[in-house]
Order: structure tokens, then sequence, then C-alpha cells
């Protein structure tokens, strides 16, 4: 799996669950790909502000 379909994957988990096909090829690519990994974790955490975010206005 590449980058752009890895974080395309990362992005679209925010929103649905994904296959198990796609965990496992996310999963694989972000054992070896610290961008990916840290394009997730940044995801994760825009995501818990987002929430947060709507739950405060």
């Amino acid at each position: 799996m590449k980058c752009l379909q890895a974080t395309k994957l990362i992005s679209e988990s925010q929103e649905r669950k994904l296959n198990f096909t796609e965990k496992v090829g996310v999963k694989t690519h972000l054992m070896f790909c610290p961008h990916c990994r840290n394009f997730k974790l940044h995801c994760e955490q825009m995501s818990k502000l987002m929430k947060n975010f709507a739950n405060n206005s």
C-alpha cells in the first residue's frame, strides 16, 4: 500500500469503519511508515478537537 492510499483510508476511518482488508493494509503500512503514523495521530487529534468543539457550542 502506498502513502496516498493509506492516508485516504486513515481519513475515511474517521467517518466509517474500515473493512478487514483495509484495516490490515493500513496497519501493515503504518508499521513501516513514520509519516503516515504521524498523519494518523494528527487526524485522531483533530477529530477529538472537533467533537469537543461541537459539544461545547
